[in-house]
């Protein structure tokens, strides 16, 4: 087996599952957008080392509650993409389970 490089390796699991909690909960109190946190959430996601379509889904969904913020949608419409990216953050996090090892 060839070990991984640091950019690369996908973090183990409690580091993973802390990451994902840490991103869910800035995400349900986040009511702007600044360009460092933006960095930061999405250097998270890279960090897990998801599937590319389960990255994918969770960048989108992060990029248009982002963008209803910064566009000054309706409140209706920057809390349920809030809530559907909480949700894909749910599912991540639920899809990591650590697997019993043979």
């Amino acid at each position: 087996m060839v070990p991984a490089t640091g950019d690369v390796a996908p973090t183990p699991w409690r580091e993973r599952q802390a990451a994902l909690g840490d991103l869910r909960r800035r995400v349900a109190i986040q009511s702007s957008v600044g360009a460092a946190d933006g960095v930061r959430a999405r250097r998270i996601l890279f960090a897990l080392g998801e599937p590319p379509a389960d990255l994918l889904d969770a960048l989108d969904a992060l990029d248009r509650f982002e963008r209803a913020i910064v566009e000054c949608d309706d409140p209706s419409v920057i809390e349920a993409r809030r809530l559907n990216c909480l949700a894909i953050l749910d599912r991540l996090a639920a899809s990591g389970q650590p697997r019993a090892s043979c």
